[in-house]
């Protein structure tokens, strides 16, 4: 009796820790900080794809994501690549996305930024990029260790990166909707890793000074981190390939020290610096940068073009334009085409907006008739995959709830006012005859028009 009261003191105690560690999960969730467009929607988005689906991985910092879009390489080269990297990515932690991403993938190729080899250290402090590298990486010993190369020692801070919570825990007065629902909605990220940007910067780019004189600077622990990624690498059967993004200050002496490394490990190395400064590359310096640093989306197509002919013919990557099935690429490039502006939206009017909308069966559309031939009853619709779904002519007040999709839709006539809610939020527009809105399946946004016939 005493061995069995024992036993269940045991799995009480078991119980409540692993409760305990259940709710601290959860507001940890919470309460940590969401790097949208950053290191969160690139992390989580990257552990939400099909386990072994990616060919080509690229790595590194902010460099290698605001860089190679891999939207274009797919839609020119039917190449499946992922840009799995964090802001101001030290090379430790570059070799940490490696291990992280070969536990999930088996790409043929794995193509790492160089940005942080020269001039940087993984022993400088850097507390944004810690964040940003760390906190959404799920913990294990690589991380452990990891971190501890970044801070040297195992304290108050160190914990702070094992358990986000105990760093975060003061941002309760400031928590929004999407720190409560972000880890339970769809992880997918669009755009495979890439930030997607159209902005430009205000002073031209100057790429003029490459040709200066100069001695770059490389701290042997990035060698060594380097040529740990070459050895998980070789390991695993895949191709290390080395790149430099285009950027100011960057000059043909850093160029050549990276080189002589890839040299000497048998490496490709591809700098796109030196391809602009050869005129084998056409940059706009005010054009294609959204700073100094950074491309954005006219620049980085671009280059990603180039570096998707220079993939193709140095690897054999598989055209997975080719598969039978619809992959991840395609709804990728299926939610590119979806963003943005849309024919619909410059309608002239009511009827010519629908005309477009109608054979299109990724939205769904719902139509107000505010007034029809004089009376003051008015009508709604509700189209989905070509065929109504609901209609109804408004003769008294009231209200009237469907489900569609994953969301929830109230229509509702009160006195002169109507009313179209999706999920709470009210999308009617009051003043004109036509009201229509456009729910986009795709990228689950809501678009509402309003047009005076």
């Amino acid at each position: 009796m005493v061995k069995k009261n024992n036993r269940l003191r045991i799995m009480y105690i078991v119980i409540f820790f692993l409760f305990i560690f259940w709710v601290l999960s959860v507001v940890d969730k919470i309460v940590r900080a969401k790097f949208i467009e950053d290191s969160t929607t690139i992390v989580n988005g990257f552990y939400a794809e099909k386990k072994n689906d990616i060919d080509l991985i690229v790595i590194g910092s902010s460099h290698s994501f605001c860089t190679i879009d891999p939207i274009v390489l797919y839609e020119k080269y039917g190449i499946a690549a992922y840009d799995f990297g964090s802001s101001s990515q030290p090379m430790n932690i570059s070799a940490l996305y490696l291990k992280e991403a070969l536990k999930w993938q088996q790409p043929k190729v794995v193509a790492l930024e160089v940005n942080m080899i020269v001039g940087g250290s993984i022993h400088e402090k850097n507390e944004a990029a810690f964040r940003w590298g760390y906190t959404d990486i799920p913990l294990s010993i690589d991380k452990l260790a990891c971190m501890y190369q970044s801070l040297g020692t195992v304290d108050e801070e160190y914990f702070s990166y094992v358990f986000p919570i105990f760093w975060y825990h003061s941002r309760w007065k400031e928590l929004s909707k999407v720190d409560y629902t972000y880890f339970w909605e769809d992880q997918t990220n669009h755009t495979k890793g890439y930030l997607q940007t159209q902005s430009v910067t205000e002073t031209a780019v100057s790429l003029g000074d490459y040709s200066i004189d100069g001695v770059a600077w490389i701290e042997e622990d990035s060698i060594a981190y380097l040529d740990e990624m070459i050895e998980i690498c070789r390991k695993h059967g895949v191709e290390l390939l080395l790149f430099k993004s285009p950027r100011e200050d960057w000059h043909a002496y850093e160029t050549e020290a990276i080189r002589e490394l890839a040299n000497e490990r048998n490496l490709q190395f591809l700098d796109y610096n030196e391809l602009y400064h050869n005129g084998e590359i056409i940059l706009d310096t005010t054009a294609d940068f959204r700073d100094g640093q950074h491309l954005n989306d006219f620049g980085s197509a671009k280059v990603t073009v180039h570096f998707g002919s220079y993939i193709d013919e140095l690897y054999d990557l598989p055209d997975r334009r080719e598969d039978t099935t619809q992959n991840s690429w395609d709804q990728a490039c299926l939610y590119k085409q979806h963003k943005g502006w849309q024919d619909y939206m410059g309608a002239a009017n009511a009827h010519d907006c629908l005309e477009l909308l109608q054979n299109d069966n990724n939205y769904i559309i719902m139509v107000t008739e505010n007034a029809s031939k004089g009376s003051n009853q008015p009508e709604q619709w509700i189209y989905k995959d070509g065929k109504v779904i609901f209609h109804k002519v408004w003769e008294d007040d009231g209200r009237v709830y469907m489900n569609i999709e994953e969301s929830t839709v109230v229509l509702q006539r009160k006195g002169a006012g109507y009313h179209v809610q999706i999920d709470a939020t009210e999308y009617y527009q009051m003043g004109k005859r036509w009201n229509i809105i456009v729910y986009d399946k795709v990228t689950q946004e809501v678009t509402a028009l309003t047009f005076e016939q």
